[in-house]
C-alpha cells in the first residue's frame, strides 16, 4: 500500500481534530475521502487550505512508510504556515513536519531537490536568490557600460530587459522575463550575457533560475524522477492556479504517473501567475471536485462575485447577508473623496466591537500607471496619492530606522509579529553599520543577509544577533525618548569589532542614523493607512492592490476601479452591466479582459460582511443602477 486509503470511520475522528470542518458536507467529504489523483476546484473562503490539513492530520494518523513521505506544496509562505500551523496542534501531525515529508513552496522545493544540488555539483556557490536584488547590481553593471548607457538613453526598454536577464531551460539560454533580447550578431547581445555570467559567478539569481537549473539535473538525471516519485507516493499542490505554465511543466515530469498527485485551486483567482504559455495550463482536469459554498460570506455576495467568475461552479454563500452591497459613484473631481465616505459608511455600519472582528481594506487592480487621458480613477494612487510615497510592494524594508524599532510600519490592525520585529532589528542593525561606514558590508545589500556575509567571513555574531533580540522585544526602544537615549550606546556596544577602529562612541552617537525622528512614523504609516474619524470614533482603511491582498478575509472591503493595460478598459465599467444581469459575460472576449475579471473576482471575495464598488460616476449607466437597485444594492453618489 503507497498511499492509505481514509474512511468514513476516520472522518468521525476528524471531529476531534478539526472541530470547524464538522459537520461535513458532501463536497468536502468527497475530498477528504479521494484516494486517486484528482483536481480540486475551491470557491473562495470555501476553508480549502484547512480542509486540506484536515487530511494531512488522518493521513498521518495512518501513514506506513518510514522512509516515504507526503509533499505539500504551496506558493506562498502564508499558505505553508496556515497548514504547519494545524499540524504542529497535534502529535500525528508533528510528524509530518519533519523526514521524510516535505511541506514548503514550489520555490523552496525546485531549490532543495533540484536547482541547489545542480549548482553545488558544478561547485557554483549560491549569495542570494532575489529578484529584486539580480535587477539593482544587473542594472548597476549595465550603467557601467558605456554602449549599454548609450543604448537605454535612446530606448526605455533597455533596463527593463537588463534586469530581468534569467536562464531558461536544460541548456542554460539566456532570455530575460523584461523584455526581448537584442538579435544574435548584435553588439550589445554579449554585453548582456556578460552581465549575467558575472552576476552567476558570484552567485547572485533570480527565481526563474532555479528552474532552469533543475531543468539541467533533470537532463543530466533521469532517473531522478524515479527517486522523487519513490520518496513521495503522494502530493498536494495548494492554490494550483497561480501556477505558471513552465512550473506545471517542471512539476509534470518530477513525478510518476503512479503518484497520487492532487491539485487545488480556484482558476477564477489565477492573478499571480505568468502569462506565457497560458493556454497550456491544465488545471482544474476534469472531472474535478468541487468546493462552491463559502464560509466567507453570505449569498448577496457570492451572487455578485459569481456574476464576475470566468468559469467554473457558481459560488454559494452560506453566512447571514449582514449589509446590502453598495455602489458608491464619484465625480471626477471629487475622486479623493471616495476612501472618506467608505470610512464612513463603515463606521455606520458597525460597531466598535464588530470593528475589531476583522480589517477593512480598499484594494485596487493596479497601483500606478500612465492613462494619462483618461478621467481619475485609473489607478490607486488617484484615489491615494500618499501611497506612491510608500514602502516597495516587494517587501522592502524602511529606510528609517526608528521606524523600524517602534513598529512604525504596522497598523492598528495588523500588529508586528515577532518574525516582522526580528527582520525589522537585522536592518536597523545593517542601517547603523551602514551609516557608521563599517568595512564589513562589502556585498549586503539588507540585513537578511547581514549574519550569513558575516558569519561566512569569521565574524563572532553573537553579540549582534543578542542585540537584535533586545530590540526585537523592546518596541519602547522607538519610541519613548527613554528608549532612544539608551540605543546608541547598546548598538555601539554590540558592534564594536564590526566598527572602524578609530570610530569613538562620542562619534557613533552623532551618525545621522540616530537623528531625533521629526513625526515620521506616522507619516509613514498613513501611506499605506486611511484613517476616518466621525465624533469620537475612528475607523482604519488598510489600502493596497488586489494582488498583495490575495487569500485575505475582510470585514469590509472596498473594490476601487482601475484602468487596465492592455485592455485598455475600465474593469467596473466592464463588469457592473455584468453583475447587474443586463448583459452577458462574452465567451468570446478578450484574455487582457478576462484578467480584469479574475482580479474583481479576487477582490469582490474579501469581505465577510459589507462590500462596496466605487466608479467614476461618467462610466456606469442610470439603466446598470436601476438593476442593482432592484438586486438589493445602495446606491450611494459623492456630490
Amino acid at each position: 500500500m503507497k498511499v492509505p486509503k481514509l474512511t468514513d470511520d476516520d472522518l468521525a475522528y476528524l471531529v476531534s481534530l478539526a472541530p470547524d470542518l464538522d459537520p461535513l458536507d458532501a463536497e468536502r467529504r468527497a475530498f477528504l475521502l479521494e484516494n486517486n489523483t484528482r483536481d480540486v476546484n475551491a470557491a473562495p473562503g470555501s476553508g480549502k487550505t484547512t480542509a486540506l490539513a484536515a487530511k494531512l492530520l488522518l493521513l498521518a494518523r495512518n501513514w506506513p512508510h518510514e522512509r516515504r513521505g507526503i509533499c505539500v506544496l504551496s506558493h506562498t509562505n502564508v499558505a505553508r504556515e496556515e497548514i504547519q500551523k494545524r499540524l504542529v496542534a497535534t502529535p500525528q501531525g508533528s510528524r509530518l513536519l519533519s523526514y521524510p515529508h516535505f511541506i514548503g513552496t514550489i520555490h523552496s522545493f525546485v531549490n532543495q531537490f533540484l536547482a541547489l544540488p545542480y549548482l553545488r555539483s558544478n561547485d557554483i556557490a549560491v549569495d542570494v536568490i532575489d529578484d529584486e536584488i539580480f535587477s539593482s547590481r544587473a542594472i548597476g553593471l549595465a550603467k557601467k557600460s558605456p554602449p549599454l548607457r548609450f543604448w537605454a538613453q535612446n530606448n526605455q526598454s533597455v533596463f527593463p530587459i537588463v534586469a530581468g536577464l534569467v536562464y531558461r531551460g536544460a541548456d542554460l539560454t539566456l532570455a530575460s522575463e523584461g523584455g526581448y533580447l537584442p538579435k544574435p550578431g548584435s553588439t550589445t547581445l554579449p554585453l548582456l550575457q556578460q552581465i549575467k555570467l558575472t552576476l552567476a559567478q558570484n552567485g547572485v539569481f533570480r527565481f526563474a533560475d532555479m528552474f532552469a537549473f533543475a531543468d539541467a539535473l533533470l537532463a543530466q538525471s533521469p532517473s531522478l524522477k524515479e527517486r522523487l516519485s519513490e520518496r513521495f507516493p503522494l502530493v498536494f499542490i495548494d492554490e494550483m492556479q497561480d501556477t505558471s505554465w513552465p512550473q506545471e511543466e517542471l512539476l509534470s515530469r518530477l513525478f510518476a504517473d503512479d503518484v497520487v498527485v492532487q491539485r487545488l485551486g480556484d482558476l477564477n483567482q489565477r492573478i499571480l501567475g505568468s502569462d506565457e504559455g497560458a493556454s497550456k495550463l491544465t488545471f482544474p482536469r476534469t472531472p474535478e471536485l468541487a468546493i462552491s459554498t463559502s464560509k466567507r460570506f453570505g449569498p448577496a455576495i457570492a451572487s455578485a462575485v459569481s456574476r464576475v467568475r470566468t468559469g467554473g461552479a457558481e459560488v454559494i454563500g452560506e453566512r447571514t447577508d449582514m449589509h446590502p452591497l453598495v455602489l458608491l459613484t464619484y465625480p471626477a473631481a471629487r475622486v479623493g473623496d471616495v476612501l472618506n465616505h467608505f470610512g464612513q459608511k463603515v463606521l455606520e455600519s458597525f460597531t466598535d466591537a464588530e470593528l475589531a472582528q476583522g480589517p477593512v481594506k480598499a484594494l485596487c487592480a493596479r497601483k500606478q500607471g500612465d492613462a494619462k487621458k483618461e478621467e481619475p480613477g485609473r489607478t490607486l494612487i488617484d484615489f491615494w496619492p500618499a501611497y506612491a510615497g510608500g514602502p516597495s510592494s516587494s517587501g522592502a524594508r524602511s529606510e528609517r530606522f526608528w521606524s523600524l524599532l517602534g513598529c512604525a510600519t504596522y497598523s492598528s490592525q495588523r500588529a508586528a509579529t515577532l518574525a516582522d520585529r526580528a527582520a525589522d532589528a537585522k536592518r536597523a542593525v545593517f542601517l547603523v553599520l551602514r551609516s557608521a561606514g563599517s568595512p564589513h558590508l562589502d556585498g549586503v545589500r539588507d540585513g537578511s543577509q547581514l549574519f550569513r556575509h558575516l558569519h561566512e567571513r569569521g565574524h563572532d555574531t553573537k553579540p549582534a544577533r543578542r542585540l537584535c533580540r533586545a530590540i526585537s522585544l523592546d518596541a519602547a526602544l522607538g519610541t519613548s525618548a527613554g528608549g532612544r537615549a539608551k540605543v546608541p550606546d547598546m548598538f555601539y556596544d554590540a558592534l564594536r569589532p564590526l566598527l572602524a577602529n578609530e570610530l569613538v562612541l562620542d562619534n557613533f552617537r552623532k551618525l545621522d542614523v540616530f537623528n531625533e525622528p521629526d513625526d515620521l512614523p506616522e507619516v509613514e504609516r498613513q501611506q499605506r493607512i486611511c484613517t476616518v474619524e466621525h465624533g469620537d470614533r475612528r475607523v482604519d482603511i488598510q489600502i493596497g492592490s488586489i494582488a498583495s491582498m490575495k487569500g485575505e478575509t475582510h470585514l469590509a472591503t472596498l473594490v476601487l476601479e482601475s484602468y487596465g493595460w492592455p485592455s485598455r478598459r475600465f474593469d467596473l465599467n466592464l463588469a457592473l452591466p455584468i453583475i447587474a444581469d443586463t448583459a452577458p459575460l462574452s465567451p468570446g472576449m478578450p484574455q487582457s479582459q478576462l484578467a480584469q475579471f479574475r482580479n474583481l473576482y479576487v477582490g469582490m471575495s474579501r469581505p465577510t460582511s459589507l462590500l462596496c464598488l466605487a466608479v467614476n460616476e461618467n462610466r456606469v449607466s442610470e439603466e446598470c443602477k436601476a438593476a442593482l437597485s432592484g438586486q438589493g444594492w445602495r446606491i450611494e453618489q459623492i456630490h
